[in-house]
């Protein structure tokens, strides 16, 4: 079998569980009970791919990458129980934030891949697929964009709409564009972050060059246990980057942070204001 669930709306545990079990048992009928032992009863009878998508929907906002909301607590010992029992079935979640559960370790059944951008072959398509008139200057906007397909087809309409196709007209008034459907985007995964997350990136976004944990914490009034976890949740949310031992905010997340916009916002003011 083959399932795919959406976690989009928040489901309760009881409900995947019940969902997967009928479908799996081929059971048309209400199952008034749940629970792990009973579904992976079911992954041990039947070879399952199961595909749990928008796990972020069931984290906790303004704390740390990965906690969950009270209610969802349940979550982490099934990824677990998932993860470590014996079964023949494989699980493949999908998040915007990597699960603190998901550590490979001595368990060779676990793996964990973080989707970077698209490849410039793959990119270069999405903006032949907007009949984007062919520029010299795609390249520089698919590093702008991190190769983000999303973020590529978001500009790449805008680039029809406002200068039919042209992206060298577009960087003739922007170098660096910010697209208000883009901006939205970044402001629902910002505003899940904690106050002491937002001021490392306050930190961060002022910087033009990757910086070291000794820097940030010779700057920055955070004692280093806090730092330490704090650099680990933003590296779980991928809004920073390590080079070599530093750590630095990518331009368009830099171009964000330091906008007028978020500055003006009551959620972010106080710690994305780095002027």
């Amino acid at each position: 079998y083959i399932i795919w669930q959406s976690l989009r709306d928040s489901p309760p545990l009881k409900t995947i569980q019940i969902n997967l079990i009928k479908f799996i048992s081929n059971q048309n009928s209400t199952i008034e009970t749940s629970g792990n032992s009973h579904l992976l009863e079911n992954l041990r009878k039947h070879r399952c791919l199961i595909i749990l998508d928008d796990i972020q929907t069931i984290f906790s906002s303004r704390k740390l990458a990965s906690h969950y909301l009270p209610e969802y607590e349940n979550y982490s010992q099934f990824f677990q129980l998932i993860g470590e029992l014996s079964h023949q079935s494989c699980c493949l979640i999908i998040s915007r934030e990597k699960l603190r559960e998901i550590s490979t370790g001595k368990n060779t059944s676990i793996r964990s891949l973080h989707l970077k951008g698209l490849d410039e072959e793959a990119a270069i398509k999405i903006l032949k697929d907007q009949d984007l008139e062919v520029d010299d200057q795609w390249q520089k906007l698919i590093n702008f964009y991190q190769g983000n397909p999303t973020w590529l087809n978001i500009i790449g309409t805008t680039i029809n709409d406002l200068f039919s196709g042209s992206v060298s007209e577009l960087f003739q008034y922007d170098s660096l564009f910010l697209d208000a459907d883009i901006k939205e985007l970044l402001h629902q995964q910002f505003t899940h972050l904690s106050e002491l997350e937002k001021q490392i990136i306050s930190h961060l976004a002022t910087k033009t060059e990757a910086v070291a944990i000794s820097t940030l914490l010779d700057n920055l009034q955070i004692p280093p246990s806090d730092l330490l976890s704090i650099i680990k949740s933003l590296q779980r949310r991928s809004l920073i980057e390590k080079q070599e031992n530093n750590f630095i905010l990518l331009p368009l997340l830099k171009l964000y942070v330091l906008s007028n916009e978020v500055g003006a916002s009551s959620h972010l003011s106080l710690h994305f204001c780095g002027y």
